[in-house]
């Protein structure tokens, strides 16, 4: 009797176990680093987005407030250590700007990319700004974008 209750124990287990266990493929190349939008106090913190073409001006709107967010859109998966935001020449890593995070998903729920809000603290900016954001993927790929003409009062 105890055997065959520690042996459906066991099989009750593996079953567990195994639907528990999620499958994964290999992680998507990184193929796009889109600098999406912007926001600050001074506009009660709604986004202002970014043009679609290049260069990517934000001279008909000025932002001003203790700090300036960005929202960063990472088509396929970066690798943080070899992400960087670099704000008027001046490079900081990924984990320094980095203030919230938001999975893409496809419609299988696997995630595809990332949505990241970097708070950048008035003191790193001019009255006029340049931001590039340059990353490299974990399974391959790499991209980049830049933003120009930021103005940002104190």
């Amino acid at each position: 009797m105890k055997k065959s209750v520690v042996f459906l124990l066991l099989v009750c287990m593996a079953v567990f176990l195994s639907s528990a266990v999620a499958m994964a493929g290999p992680a998507p190349a990184l193929t796009k680093v889109d600098i999406h939008a912007f926001t600050a106090q001074s506009c009660n913190y709604q986004w202002q987005f970014t043009p679609a073409n290049y260069p990517r001006s934000m001279h008909d709107y000025s932002f001003s407030g203790p700090e300036l967010y960005m929202s960063v859109i990472y088509t396929g998966i970066p690798n943080w250590n070899l992400t960087f935001i670099k704000v008027n020449g001046t490079q900081y890593k990924h984990s320094q700007l980095f203030e919230k995070q938001f999975f893409i998903t496809d419609s299988g729920r696997m995630v595809g990319g990332y949505e990241i809000v970097y708070k950048i603290p008035s003191t790193y900016l001019g009255v006029s700004n340049t931001i590039i954001v340059t990353s490299r993927g974990t399974n391959g790929g790499s991209g980049d974008n830049v933003a120009t003409n930021i103005k940002f009062v104190k």
